[in-house]
């Protein structure tokens, strides 16, 4: 069993999304990266199979590409929990037809980290968007993260148990083979390979 002081080669990162682990399997086949899927109570867990993407470099990170993922309507609330880069850092996007993933950063020694580049992630909508309402308050999770101490795995797993989110062992990178891996679509690398390679393009033109 992995604990949080040893590292797995795939790193830590999970997102829990709303919907059948079928239906996600559909959604997640469009990415850029393999990943597992796995139902769990009241929500379905993705999380990385390969730790590189398939897409160019160096766009090609899985955690940093699972974490950036936008997730369609049908399947949000979700809830992204990361370490990247020394950091703890949580995503949610939220219910409704306007797609916006907002964000926390919380560093070692620092607390939370402004990111004037990725929108801020209110506390009271962590707890909305994992249903924890009767459980604990927003107060409580404000002050998780202004304790600056310890480690960002340890701050990403009091908070799965502080909301009472499932997917704690996907979190410490306890792999199980028998999740459904899904595998992304050669037209999906495709597609952003050609986007990547056609914004290059334009920047050089611009420079000359």
């Amino acid at each position: 069993m992995a604990t949080p002081d040893q590292t797995p080669e795939l790193g830590h990162g999970v997102v829990l999304v709303r919907g059948g682990a079928a239906a996600s399997a559909r959604w997640v086949r469009r990415g850029l990266v393999a990943v597992r899927v796995v139902p769990l109570a009241g929500w379905t867990g993705v999380y990385l199979a390969e730790d590189r993407a398939l897409s160019v470099a160096p766009y090609d990170v899985g955690l940093e590409i699972l974490a950036a993922r936008r997730v369609p309507t049908r399947h949000r609330p979700a809830i992204g929990l990361f370490v990247i880069d020394g950091c703890a850092v949580v995503t949610v996007q939220a219910r409704g037809w306007r797609l916006e993933q907002r964000w926390i950063v919380w560093e070692p020694g620092t607390g939370i980290r402004r990111t004037p580049d990725l929108p801020a992630l209110p506390a009271g909508l962590i707890v909305d968007v994992a249903g924890a309402r009767s459980r604990t308050t927003a107060a409580a999770v404000s002050e998780h993260f202004a304790d600056t101490q310890g480690q960002p795995l340890d701050v990403l797993i009091g908070l799965v148990r502080l909301l009472g989110l499932p997917g704690e062992e996907l979190l410490l990178g306890e792999i199980d083979e028998s999740h459904e891996r899904i595998d992304p679509s050669p037209r999906s690398i495709a597609a952003f390979d050609a986007l990547v390679a056609e914004e290059a393009a334009h920047r050089s033109e611009n420079e000359r």
